[in-house]
């Protein structure tokens, strides 16, 4: 019978991490940190197209105000008011005939206008 050498191997000491373990734990951080920045950047250009198009819509906005307050001081004017309430109301603007000063106590005069129609 042959007697069975044991091979005694001596078992090597490891520290707590060494070799392939701790080459994966840095590329798990390098992956962690890469994936955040690739995030940080595609959060970053998607905000950045909201405010572009916010701003998009309040240049929109204020041309729009701006038309409008032109369209209201247009519709405003007395050039406007005024044959729009001779043609609807059938007012009509005295003459001298019809105007009449009337002072009053202060000493200011205001004038008065009859309604007696234009002969």
């Amino acid at each position: 019978m042959a007697t069975a050498t044991r091979r005694t191997t001596a078992r090597r000491t490891r520290g707590p991490l060494k070799g392939r373990a701790l080459v994966a734990i840095g590329l798990a951080v390098f992956l962690g940190v890469a994936t955040s920045v690739v995030w940080r950047r595609s959060q970053g250009v998607a905000t950045q197209r909201a405010i572009n198009r916010i701003l998009e819509e309040t240049r929109t906005l204020r041309a729009q105000q701006k038309t409008l307050e032109n369209d209201l001081r247009m519709a405003t004017s007395r050039r406007r008011v005024v044959p729009e309430a001779q043609r609807r109301l059938g007012m009509i603007r005295p003459a001298e005939m019809q105007t009449r000063f009337i002072a009053t106590d202060s000493g200011a005069a205001s004038v008065v206008a009859d309604t007696l129609p234009v002969p």
